[in-house]
């Protein structure tokens, strides 16, 4: 771990140009994906917005008194017909991990609705979507059990759960993590191992700009190495920069540099192993064009329909503009379903969604429409 970390500090802080750090990192992108860079054409159906833990650079979570709330079956089968209709393959379901842990409002809402658990209607909502529509649900609930994973694996085909950091000092006070009870990066690896004993393919990744130092840099990109090459089921990491929001505690917080995050995305390319898909958020970025050659070979999803509930001061990117962007570098932008081809595999996926998959893929295992 010590030379890895040594190798993650000198390419990101060393003195070899920019230029050549990303032209390494593009040639290893390119002998495993090729010239294609993808994306996930998504729905997102906001399950709830409740949850038991607020973390002070999310917009997403309300409490009840805010309006926080879940949706009704109606909402989701409207929304996932939406999507549908809209060409869309994932539907991402975003929700607070158990909110009903904390809000009585929630438990209630939940009895009403004739569940006894968040878990108990996101299989619910989820069994809905895939079994209706040409959609493919994505879970990302939080924290999540062996037990749940099985629930999550008959009607879905991944998940995911970001690590954030795996730096301790953003749970002290006044720090990003402070007094919350699922942000705890080991909370998180269980989750990540619970998915390994039960081959469910998932996405996960950093939230860069909440650490505050050099070293919890280098450490968190060391660790997430490390983590993703002893762990199997991991098909995609996101890179994610921080924005700064209006009406949160990190308003005025300090955004990470195009320089640097340049640095980060191909470091984290090389040092990484080759079948892992590296995803940047367009939307998060003020130039999307300079990290194409990056060493990315995604995009992550891209909504047609409805904004990004998470950072919702950013619009998606036009995709005919996005997709000159591409051209333009000599790569195509090519549409992917939520699970990666590599992991389309009859003991990845239930049964009955690895038929629903492969009645809609190509050989190279993506959808068979790609205009």
């Amino acid at each position: 771990m010590m030379s890895l970390y040594k190798n993650i500090e000198n390419s990101i802080f060393g003195g070899e140009p920019t230029s050549e750090l990303l032209e390494k990192a593009f040639e290893k992108k390119t002998s495993f994906f090729g010239n294609k860079i993808t994306y996930s054409p998504k729905v997102f159906i906001p399950l709830t917005t409740m949850c038991r833990d607020k973390c002070s650079y999310c917009t997403f979570v309300k409490s009840p008194s805010e309006g926080g709330t879940y949706l009704n079956e109606d909402d989701v089968r409207s929304i996932a017909a939406a999507g549908e209709k809209a060409g869309c393959y994932e539907a991402l379901f975003t929700l607070g991990d158990k909110p009903e842990e904390r809000w009585g409002f929630a438990r209630t809402q939940l009895n009403n609705y004739g569940f006894d658990s968040t878990h108990e209607y996101l299989v619910h909502s989820m069994k809905l979507v895939n079994s209706n529509f040409q959609l493919f649900p994505h879970a990302n609930p939080g924290l999540m059990s062996a037990e749940e994973i099985i629930d999550f694996k008959k009607v879905s085909p991944s998940g995911g759960i970001m690590i954030e950091s795996f730096s301790k000092n953003l749970f002290t006070k006044g720090m990003p993590h402070f007094a919350t009870t699922t942000k705890s990066p080991d909370l998180r690896i269980s989750t990540l191992e619970n998915a390994k004993e039960n081959k469910y393919p998932m996405t996960t990744g950093l939230l860069l700009g909440l650490t505050t130092t050099k070293d919890e840099l280098i450490e968190d990109i060391t660790k997430l190495i490390h983590l993703i090459e002893n762990n199997f089921t991991i098909q995609e990491i996101i890179l994610q920069n921080f924005r700064a929001k209006v009406n949160t505690q990190m308003k005025f917080n300090a955004e990470i540099t195009n320089d640097l995050f340049l640095r980060i995305i191909a470091t984290t390319r090389i040092y990484a192993p080759k079948h892992i898909s590296l995803q940047v958020p367009p939307n998060l970025s003020p130039d999307i064009n300079k990290y194409l050659k990056s060493g990315i070979n995604d995009l992550g999803g891209i909504s047609p329909l409805t904004i990004d509930w998470v950072n919702p001061d950013h619009l998606w990117p036009n995709i005919e503009n996005l997709n000159e962007s591409v051209n333009s570098t000599d790569q195509k932008l090519t549409k992917r379903l939520p699970v990666y081809p590599e992991f389309i595999k009859k003991d990845w996926i239930n049964e009955e969604i690895f038929e629903k998959i492969n009645n809609i893929i190509d050989t190279d295992g993506y959808p068979l429409i790609n205009e």
